[in-house]
């Protein structure tokens, strides 16, 4: 089976430190890394310097802006290292070209990128008519290992709650 060693050979191994950025709010984008250890922060920055978290992405991830990937446009979305983190990256020409020719990497792309779509629409559809104790419920119940490693404020934020409401929600909980 020459398709997997053909797919390792576009990735490189990098390492990032904590507070690390894989991608700069407002800059191209021309990458894409899977996270084998470490976590990383999404964020949109506003245009009042506010960053607002979109995910927290841990261990077996697809981590890049894919909008930016996409479109080539420079988005305010910004990927921060939370943890020290090991990535493989590999670059945005080499990903095309092996999805023209790899139907193993074709088949892993769409699936990862498949269950991404369906999350995010679970998400959007539940912060339109949920409430923010749902919001809490689904993200403990849907990634519990987001709790163990990531700071609270970030999960408030990804909520659209303060820290203190967040901490309210959790003890009626307990």
């Amino acid at each position: 089976m020459e398709e997997i060693p053909a797919i390792l050979d576009i990735f490189q191994l990098k390492k990032i430190q904590k507070g690390g950025l894989f991608k700069h709010p407002f800059k191209a984008i021309d990458k894409i890394g899977f996270l084998i250890s470490g976590s990383v922060r999404v964020y949109v920055l506003k245009d009042n310097g506010e960053r607002i978290t979109g995910n927290v992405l841990s261990n077996n991830a697809f981590v890049t802006d894919f909008i930016g990937l996409k479109t080539g446009e420079n988005t305010p979305l910004a990927i921060e290292v939370l943890a020290p983190t090991t990535m493989l990256v590999a670059p945005n020409e080499q990903i095309k070209k092996l999805l023209e020719v790899n139907l193993t990497f074709n088949r892993l792309i769409r699936e990862c990128m498949g269950d991404t779509v369906v999350n995010m629409i679970k998400l959007y559809s539940l912060f339109i008519t949920g409430t923010a104790k749902d919001h809490y419920e689904y993200l403990l119940e849907n990634n519990p290992e987001l709790f163990k490693n990531t700071p609270l404020h970030y999960i408030a934020n990804m909520i659209g709650i303060t820290p203190t409401q967040l901490s309210r929600i959790r003890k009626k909980d307990k």
